[in-house]
């Protein structure tokens, strides 16, 4: 289902709240309740940023993917 981009925005909010503004891998799972090798697939399209030297993607992408 899709969602506005106010939506969007609230759920990213209360995500980034406990996570921060990126997520790795391991994180992503753990946000949407599925395991290492299903957050890879979801992610595997999307560029990731190096954050101290680790491969982190965009709070608000990951949320873009799943819900649009």
């Amino acid at each position: 289902m899709a969602k506005t981009k106010k939506e969007l925005d609230e759920i990213a909010r209360e995500i980034s709240a406990q996570y921060g503004r990126f997520l790795n891998v391991k994180e992503v799972g753990e946000v949407l309740g599925v395991s290492r090798e299903t957050a890879r697939k979801i992610t595997s399209e999307m560029e990731p940023a190096t954050v101290c030297g680790i491969k982190k993607f965009y709070v608000r992408d990951v949320v873009e993917k799943i819900f649009n």
